[in-house]
């Protein structure tokens, strides 16, 4: 017999890797229905996915009993994702700033 906790660990990892489509999804089209290479959104979408995907991974690995994989290594690089994830995003914004005022002057 299965377990709440099971059932939940499993709904878990089904809906992160469902939520990691999205921004797969929008890295794909960005070209094609907006009509302009933007590299910075790209790259941002990219991390995102990454990052949700290593959260589905992580949930998988805990499920199926892997605690030291999933505690251990997946956990601590999913954390360190989201940290770049934000850097990465602070910096596009800064850049994007500074060539908004260079293009102002």
């Amino acid at each position: 017999m299965i377990s709440i906790q099971t059932e939940i660990l499993v709904t878990q990892y089904i809906v992160y890797f469902i939520a990691a489509a999205i921004p797969i999804y929008l890295t794909f089209i960005v070209k094609k229905k907006i009509g302009n290479d933007n590299n910075h959104f790209k790259r941002l979408t990219i991390v995102l996915a990454s990052f949700v995907l290593m959260q589905g991974f992580y949930h998988v690995a805990g499920s199926f009993g892997y605690k030291l994989l999933a505690k251990g290594i997946l956990e601590p690089l999913s954390f360190g994702i989201l940290i770049f994830f934000g850097v990465f995003y602070i910096i596009s914004k800064t850049s994007a700033k500074n060539e908004d005022e260079v293009r102002v002057t």
